[in-house]
């Protein structure tokens, strides 16, 4: 399960692996260890715990208890490409590694990717307005 989670303007994402008891903490910045990360986990408990009691999920959802790494991934160099570079490492992570790598100098064209992906979903509901204005 990918949560992303924002704390300080710092964007990450956790991946719950119930069945193993683990939490990846797939990051482009080093998180700070100690208290902050056990208070989110504690949060992420309580809400995963609510979320599930409400689909009628009854199991144990106290990821505060779990294992928690963080892996070594890129590392961003500046302080606005955290968003981009986890919607990519969401995209690339299997279980246990990013199956492709992913590039500091590749973020602009990761960025243009997201924005086509967006306007020419054929869920906009705007799509076919945008495509008009920019005649294509």
């Amino acid at each position: 399960m990918f949560i992303p989670v924002c704390e300080n303007n710092l964007w990450h994402v956790h991946v719950v692996n119930f069945a193993a008891g683990r939490v990846e903490i797939l990051s482009s910045l080093p998180l700070r260890r100690g208290n902050n990360i056990s208070a989110a986990m504690r949060r992420l408990s309580m809400t995963l715990h609510k979320a599930l009691h409400a689909y009628r999920i009854h199991m144990d959802a106290d990821v505060s208890s779990f294992v928690h790494v963080q892996p070594h991934l890129l590392q961003q160099l500046n302080g606005s490409d955290c968003g981009v570079l986890i919607l990519k490492f969401m995209e690339f992570w299997n279980g246990a590694t990013l199956t492709t790598s992913v590039a500091e100098d590749k973020t602009n064209m990761y960025r243009l990717q997201l924005v086509l992906q967006l306007v020419l979903n054929e869920r906009n509901s705007v799509r076919d307005t945008i495509m008009v204005a920019c005649h294509l």
